[in-house]
């Protein structure tokens, strides 16, 4: 019972009490008007909330540890207002409430629709589904208060953030102008054969502009090389269940997957062409995007990925090779790498594939967990380099290793 309606009742105790005693007509209207007050407020309070619309959006291209806008919209479509609507999104693990979990409407009038900003910071990468909304209905007083959740369903998609490989790299002749920075550079076109000329895009380098056809066609175009295969990269990603270690944001899981996606940007921004390979329930998939502008595509696919394939890593490495040429480039990230991935890698040798193999140390995420051991071994042995990545350590710089070892 709330202070207001505990308020009202007492008030009206007395005023009975007056009543009886004086026999005072004026008395019993004021009291039979204090106790309509609270039928009707009872009545207020009870008002169906299916005469509320709900939606919500969340902006699209969220990175992990990025903050976010959640707008929640309510509109009244029924002929009575709503009092004191009280409003609280229940956000699922890891998305946390920046500025506004809560909220207030003091009434909303039929046919009015507000919409209800929140700031919400996503810690991890992944899919997330929003709803329910908890939502208090109170009357105009506030004696009575109702409370139910309403399904306001929505989807919030959170990208993984790749990160940039620079510096050594250098030392390879790869071009890196720009990166530091967090810009998308563009590597030098000597050694590529002429394909064509396109419209100007934001980005492109001013040296690449075609003046003749730009004063023909009264619009900046520019020259575009046929791409090479030096820099072309395959991303093989181990989902294999019971491959992910680690709890919360810090698992074999989350490493591998911001592995791949830096991997994949590193080849774009070298003017390579990005191919991601990967499994889960819904069959493998195979990702080829040859423009920085596509990356999205690969991230929307990375944000997905879960521990649950049933295919081998071995298994994969096959199948992607096929959709491969012979001197392909190949980078497998694993923390649970099975027993035939050697043999894999070994006939992939023998078609000139150049293989490389982030390893992520399970033992230092899980120290239960039972892994090959002997993979980092067997798989050098077999002509393959590899890298390997422990909690806590950095893993651009691991990258940065893998890289200039696979040459």
């Amino acid at each position: 019972m709330s202070l207001q309606l505990l308020t009202i009742l007492t008030a009206a105790g007395g005023m009975a009490l007056v009543a009886l005693t004086h026999n005072a007509y004026t008395v019993y209207f004021m009291l039979a008007a204090l106790l309509a007050l609270v039928v009707v407020s009872f009545a207020a309070s009870r008002l169906s909330l299916r005469s509320l619309r709900w939606r919500r959006r969340a902006f699209d291209r969220v990175f992990e540890n990025e903050e976010f806008a959640l707008e929640t919209e309510v509109t009244n479509r029924g002929r009575l207002p709503h009092f004191l609507l009280t409003v609280e999104d229940l956000l699922p693990s890891f998305l946390e409430p920046v500025h506004r979990d809560e909220f207030v409407v003091p009434a909303l009038w039929p046919g009015e629709t507000v919409t209800l900003s929140a700031t919400v910071r996503a810690r991890k990468r992944g899919v997330y589904a929003l709803g329910p909304l908890s939502v208090w209905v109170s009357d105009p007083f506030g004696f009575f208060q109702r409370r139910a959740r309403v399904q306001a369903r929505a989807e919030a998609v959170v990208y993984p953030r790749p990160l940039t490989i620079y510096g050594d790299l250098a030392r390879i002749g790869m071009e890196t102008r720009g990166m530091a920075a967090g810009e998308r550079s563009r590597a030098s076109e000597s050694g590529l054969d002429f394909y064509g000329i396109r419209d100007y895009r934001p980005g492109d380098e001013l040296r690449r502009i075609h003046w003749p056809a730009t004063a023909h066609h009264n619009r900046l175009t520019v020259i575009e090389f046929e791409r090479g295969t030096s820099e072309n990269l395959a991303v093989v990603l181990d989902t294999t269940a019971g491959s992910d270690f680690g709890q919360g944001i810090h698992t074999t899981l989350e490493v591998g997957v911001r592995a791949a996606a830096s991997l994949l940007h590193w080849a774009l921004n070298s003017e390579g062409v990005a191919f991601l390979a990967t499994d889960s329930p819904a069959g493998t998939r195979w990702l080829a995007v040859d423009r920085p502008e596509q990356e999205y595509e690969i991230l929307e696919v990375l944000a997905r990925a879960q521990a649950d394939s049933s295919l081998p890593l071995s298994t994969l490495l096959q199948w992607a090779a096929r959709n491969l040429g012979p001197g392909a480039n190949i980078a497998l990230v694993t923390s649970s790498p099975d027993r035939d991935l050697p043999a894999a890698v070994s006939a992939l040798r023998q078609r000139y594939t150049r293989v490389a193999v982030l390893l992520i140390d399970a033992s230092s995420f899980d120290p239960r967990a039972d892994v090959f051991t002997s993979a980092p071994d067997a798989l050098e042995a077999v002509g393959a380099r590899t890298a390997t990545f422990s909690r806590g350590g950095d893993l651009a710089k691991t990258l940065e290793r893998l890289i200039i070892a696979s040459g």
